[in-house]
């Protein structure tokens, strides 16, 4: 049987897409989908189930046009709960990312991860599409 090594390499660095078109105000803990499309129907699963244990290391959080006012909270979501660590809050930029440490976000296998974003009732980026990529290092090991 082969043997697995706890040896993190690029490939085990999983990115993972969830989105969300026009981009409302006065959202609060909206989950995200993986995929969306304008004016047609979209793909509703707002998370994965992760086949292994592992950890969340990166989020990188892009809109396609800034805000003059209010605000937005993206945060990756496990089974549905929101990890405070990984939040991220943007007013007038059209990106922010960040970098976590390896076992400072674990989930276990089957996990369901997800990502929820929170808009200010003053948000007024509400044409603006967002993208998020929420990073994951999976142990990979054998069981």
């Amino acid at each position: 049987m082969p043997q697995f090594e706890q040896i993190a390499s690029r490939g085990q660095i999983v990115p993972v897409l969830f989105v969300q078109d026009n981009v409302a105000a006065s959202q609060t803990d909206v989950q995200l989908n993986i995929q969306e499309v304008a004016s047609a129907a979209a793909l509703l699963i707002d998370g994965l189930s992760m086949p292994w244990a592992g950890s969340v290391v990166g989020i990188s959080v892009n809109l396609s046009a800034a805000a003059t006012a209010g605000s937005l909270a993206v945060g990756v979501t496990l089974d549905g709960t929101e990890q405070s660590a990984t939040t991220q809050t943007i007013t007038t930029a059209t990106a922010a990312t960040a970098v976590f440490g390896q076992d400072s976000v674990r989930f276990a296998a089957g996990a369901k991860l997800g990502v929820e974003i929170t808009t200010a009732a003053g948000w007024d980026a509400t044409t603006a599409d967002l993208a998020v990529v929420v990073y994951v290092l999976l142990d990979c090991q054998q069981v």
